[in-house]
């Protein structure tokens, strides 16, 4: 209670003395690899990456950005109140920090394309309402922005129905074929999908894709940036159709140990969001993801010789296979950066452990390589 009696006495001194007075759109700016947030400031009230609320919403909670002397105070800050020195530069960007800190910059902006917009206005020739899918587990993808893709293919969902734009050219499937053609230069392919979408709608032109040499990148909304979206890489070796039934296998983090012989199947069936039938029990993804850390850590076959398989409901929303896809992503993180290693008659144990203890772990990934076959059809 102190504390935070303490705090709105400080608020209460600080706000006599305002310098700047801040509006519109800003990046804070930090480091050398275009790492920003997104500040939006209504007369030095603040919101990170959402609008800020009209001043006669009550209901809204904001951040104050306050200036005394020659320090800024934001309050609060990720439930602290953050507080450095700061100068006024060229056109009204505040410069944070001094030689002692890393250096961080509050850069007004303007005409900043948001990704609801961007995706939005490639789809006008059909369509104007494209939700980008949204995940959980995003720290093991990449921040990009959208108009960064090489190829981009978007699916979205118009009365019932699924389109397919690529590089902005509206596709038509005759003979359960799009004839593609092969990538001219770059075979990265960005594929945006609504959350409207089905895996089924999905898996009508994924096959078509890898046939032609695309290699494939899901992309999900960035919950901390807007303006960026996040790339995952699908390491797809072979997709198989026939009638009703599509086989799909992949191997992630597979270059240190990519051929390995199988010693142990884990079979999984999944009905739908958060809904899968692990150890003969009904759960959902994490569970699933644990039980399969606990299993593939045990030893070095188990590390390197299991196969992942999955049995999925085709009909279920691509966001939740997504979804799935991200948790047992996850399962490499987990497996190689948060729990100690228990192989003791592996001869390798104790070279990755002594990464895992280190702060510079050094490929340990490639470790725990995850070998997945997924078995797509309607149930």
């Amino acid at each position: 209670m102190k504390k935070v009696i303490s705090s709105l006495i400080l608020l209460l001194v600080l706000v006599s003395c305002n310098k700047p007075n801040l509006n519109g759109h800003y990046h804070l700016e930090w480091g050398k690899d275009s790492n920003y947030q997104i500040w939006n400031i209504k007369n030095n009230s603040m919101k990170i990456n959402e609008q800020v609320c009209s001043e006669i919403d009550t209901t809204c909670f904001l951040s104050s950005i306050l200036f005394k002397g020659d320090s800024i105070f934001v309050f609060p800050y990720d439930h602290f109140i953050f507080e450095e020195k700061y100068q006024v530069g060229r056109n009204g960007t505040i410069n944070i920090g001094n030689n002692n800190s890393e250096q961080i910059k509050l850069t007004p902006k303007t005409n900043c394309i948001n990704t609801d917009n961007y995706l939005n206005n490639k789809i006008k020739k059909v369509s104007n309402n494209f939700n980008l899918v949204s995940i959980y587990y995003t720290n093991h993808g990449e921040s990009v922005f959208p108009n960064e893709s090489k190829n981009e293919l978007i699916i979205g969902k118009k009365d019932g129905f699924p389109f397919y734009i690529l590089n902005n050219e509206v596709l038509k499937i005759s003979n359960n074929t799009f004839s593609l053609k092969n990538p001219i230069k770059e075979k990265d392919i960005w594929i945006h999908i609504d959350n409207k979408v089905k895996l089924k709608e999905v898996l009508i032109i994924l096959k078509e894709l890898i046939e032609k040499d695309y290699k494939i990148y899901f992309t999900s909304k960035d919950k901390s940036n807007y303006e960026k979206i996040i790339i995952f890489k699908k390491s797809i070796l072979e997709i198989i159709q026939k009638d009703n039934l599509t086989t799909i296998n992949t191997c992630e983090y597979c270059e240190k140990h990519p051929t390995k012989k199988i010693d142990s199947v884990l079979n999984f069936k999944i009905f739908g969001k958060d809904s899968c039938l692990v150890n003969n029990e009904i759960t959902d993804f994490y569970q699933l993801r644990k039980y399969t850390a606990r299993f593939m850590g045990q030893n070095r076959s188990t590390r390197l010789k299991t196969q992942i398989q999955l049995e999925i409901n085709s009909d279920i929303l691509f966001e939740n296979y997504f979804e799935l896809l991200s948790d047992i992503e996850f399962l490499n993180k987990e497996l190689s950066d948060i729990t100690y290693y228990h192989g003791k008659d592996d001869p390798d144990q104790k070279e990755i452990l002594d990464k895992q203890n280190s702060l510079q772990p050094n490929q340990l990934h490639l470790e725990f390589p995850l070998r997945i076959k997924e078995i797509i059809k309607p149930f």
